[in-house]
C-alpha cells in the first residue's frame, strides 16, 4: 500500500476517533475514569471472549507473540536506561524515561492500528501482544515507577482483580473444548466487544486532554525517538531473529511501535516520577506516530 492509502484508510481513522475524543473534552467535562472502567471491566474483556473464544491463531503463533512482547519489552528498556545513563539522568527522571519508551500504547491505540491494518486476523494476534503487555506494565512498569517504593507483590495481585485474566482464560477452554455458547449470551458478548475499539479511541483523545507539554522539550523528543524509532527498528530485528512470518510478523512489530502507554502516566502520578514529563512524553509521541507508524504499515503491507 501507498503512505497516502495508509494514512487515509488505516491513521486517519484512528486519530479521528480521538479527536473527536480530545475537542468533546475541551468543550464540556468528560471524566476519563469513568471511560476507563467502562472498557477495563466491561468493553474489553467482552472484545478479548468474543475473539479469542473463536481465535484461529496457533499455539505456535501464541508462544511467538508472548516471547515477542516480552522480549522486546525488556530489550526497549534496556536500551532507554543506556540513553537515559549516557544523558546523566538524576534517578526520577531515568525512571521517567525509561517507562515512557518500554511501554507501548497496544490497547486503545494498538488494537483499533492493527484491525484496521490487517483485519481480523491482526486483531487476534494483537489481542495476545495486548494482554502480554498488560501484564508487564502492571508488574514490571510499577516496579520502574515506583523504584524501590512500592512493592512489587501488589502489582502483580492486582492483576487478578481485573476481569480481563479470566475472560482470556474462559475463552481459550470454549476455543479448545469447542463448547458453543448459547447466541442469547455470545450475541451481546460480541456487541459489547465490537464498542470497545471506539471507545477506548475516545478515551485515549479524552486522556490527551488533559496532558501537557511539560517544559522539557528536548529530553521529551529523545524518548519519543527511541519509544517511536527504536522500537520499531528493535521489533524489526526481533521479528527476523525469530523467524516471524505473514500476519503475526506484522502485529508484532507494529504493536512494538506504537507510542507511549497511557498507562504510564497513572503510575508516575501515583508514584511521584515526573508525570508532567511522562504526560508530556505520551502526547507528543502519540501525534508523532502519525508520521511513523504511517510509514511502517505502508512498507510492510
Amino acid at each position: 500500500m501507498t503512505l497516502l492509502t495508509v494514512l487515509i484508510n488505516i491513521v486517519l481513522p484512528v486519530f479521528i476517533l480521538i479527536g473527536a475524543g480530545f475537542i468533546l473534552t475541551r468543550m464540556m467535562p468528560v471524566n476519563p475514569e469513568t471511560l476507563s472502567r467502562l472498557s477495563l471491566y466491561a468493553l474489553a474483556p467482552a472484545l478479548v471472549f468474543s475473539k479469542l473464544s473463536q481465535t484461529t491463531v496457533s499455539e505456535t503463533d501464541f508462544a511467538q507473540i508472548v516471547l515477542f512482547t516480552v522480549v522486546g519489552t525488556l530489550i526497549v528498556l534496556l536500551l532507554s536506561w543506556i540513553v537515559a545513563r549516557v544523558l546523566r539522568l538524576n534517578q526520577s527522571l531515568e525512571s521517567a524515561f525509561m517507562l515512557t519508551c518500554s511501554f507501548v500504547n497496544h490497547g486503545n491505540y494498538g488494537l483499533p492500528l492493527v484491525f484496521f491494518a490487517f483485519g481480523q486476523d491482526g486483531l487476534e494476534r494483537a489481542l495476545i501482544y495486548f494482554v502480554t503487555g498488560a501484564f508487564l506494565v502492571n508488574t514490571l512498569g510499577v516496579f520502574i515507577a515506583s523504584r524501590g517504593h512500592a512493592k512489587a507483590s501488589t502489582s502483580i495481585l492486582n492483576i487478578f482483580k481485573i476481569p480481563m485474566i479470566y475472560a482470556i482464560a474462559v475463552a481459550f477452554a470454549v476455543n479448545a473444548t469447542g463448547f458453543a455458547v448459547p447466541d442469547a449470551l455470545f450475541k451481546p458478548l460480541q456487541m459489547a466487544g465490537d464498542a470497545a475499539i471506539p471507545v477506548m479511541l475516545i478515551l485515549l483523545g479524552v486522556q490527551l486532554a488533559k496532558t501537557s507539554w511539560g517544559e522539557q522539550l528536548p529530553l521529551i523528543s529523545a524518548a519519543v525517538s527511541v519509544r517511536l524509532i527504536g522500537g520499531a527498528v528493535v521489533g524489526l530485528a526481533l521479528a527476523s531473529l525469530m523467524g516471524l512470518s505473514g500476519v503475526t510478523r506484522q502485529v508484532c512489530v507494529v504493536e512494538h511501535s506504537t507510542p507511549t502507554a497511557v498507562t504510564t502516566s497513572i503510575l508516575a502520578t501515583e508514584f511521584g516520577t515526573e508525570p508532567e514529563f511522562v504526560t508530556g512524553v505520551i502526547f507528543a509521541s502519540t501525534l508523532a506516530s502519525m508520521a511513523t507508524v504511517t510509514a511502517l504499515v505502508a512498507w510492510m503491507s
